[in-house]
């Protein structure tokens, strides 16, 4: 995808695919370097695939994004969100969302190198 194709597309809609990527990262980690049962796989998976989470790993990666990634924030922020996170603030749903539009822009524009990075540097330490 061209990054003028981004710029047309609805910031939710990536934060959609974002967090279908993000989850899909937190599962392959914890399958590939655990060897736990089922439940603990999804407690700990859930742990990290949630609003609060999210939110605190965004503040986390924010001061090494790319002026071209902070806008892809900037634009999603300003996106209205049609629903509410049960176990968290709107705060923290929203930045939330804002840090999935992220993963689903990486992954539309095939960066994986750039997902890796991110997710190795600061996600994998709180997965163990």
């Amino acid at each position: 995808m061209e990054k003028e194709d981004i710029n047309i597309k609805n910031m939710l809609s990536l934060a959609y695919l974002g967090d279908a990527v993000f989850t899909l990262y937190v599962r392959e980690y914890l399958v590939r370097h655990t060897n736990i049962k089922l439940n603990a796989l999804n407690s700990k998976a859930n742990k990290i695939v949630c609003a609060k989470s999210q939110a605190e790993l965004l503040n986390l990666i924010k001061p090494e994004l790319t002026d071209v990634e902070l806008d892809i924030i900037r634009r999603t922020r300003n996106s209205h969100l049609n629903s509410i996170a049960k176990h968290s603030t709107l705060a923290e749903y929203s930045q939330a969302t804002q840090f999935e539009a992220i993963f689903g822009y990486w992954y539309l524009m095939d960066e994986k190198s750039r997902l890796d990075e991110i997710f190795n540097k600061y996600v994998k330490n709180k997965l163990m």
